[in-house]
């Protein structure tokens, strides 16, 4: 059953309003950039490209070595706020690097050089359009209901139910 554009756009909004409050925020630049997605039978929140780093927010990435940073001077801050240079080589990109060994030389910890640890998705827009769904739900009365159906895919069931057929 297809819902109506006006309650799919009203549910695709209030999506929209509990996303902005459950994404990831640094500045709050990409969850203030959200949009409402909606047409009939369908709704959706929009991530628009200038804020396309949201979508990884969003579904999370896989850790992956850094290949592109190759003959690149890349500024890394520091805990206490200064700022180290490090040069990205081909040769030291992904290379395994011991960082601390036992007493008697055995390798305890090692890292690989230039490999982002990934990230984990908060998925923020399904749990938004789920609850605006469930909200929606909630709220809606018998009269709704029925005016719903009766403009749906299904108006003539409802047309059998009053004895129009």
């Amino acid at each position: 059953m297809k819902m109506p554009v006006e309650i799919t756009k009203k549910i695709s909004l209030r999506a929209v309003e509990i996303a902005r409050k459950l994404a990831p925020k640094k500045t709050g630049a990409g969850a203030a950039a959200l949009r409402p997605s909606s047409q009939e039978g369908e709704i959706g929140i929009e991530i628009p490209a200038d804020v396309h780093y949201m979508v990884y927010q969003n579904e999370g990435i896989k850790p992956f070595i850094m290949n592109e940073l190759a003959g690149k001077t890349i500024a890394i801050r520091n805990i206490d706020g200064t700022i180290n240079f490090r040069r990205a080589t081909e040769s030291n990109i992904g290379q395994r690097k011991i960082t601390s060994r036992d007493e008697k030389g055995r390798i305890v910890k090692s890292k690989v050089s230039w490999r982002h640890p990934g990230l984990q998705g908060s998925h923020f827009v399904e749990k938004s359009l789920r609850q605006a769904t469930s909200e929606w739900v909630q709220s809606i009365n018998g009269q709704e209901l029925l005016k719903v159906l009766d403009e749906s895919d299904v108006s003539y069931l409802m047309d059998i139910l009053k004895g129009k057929s």
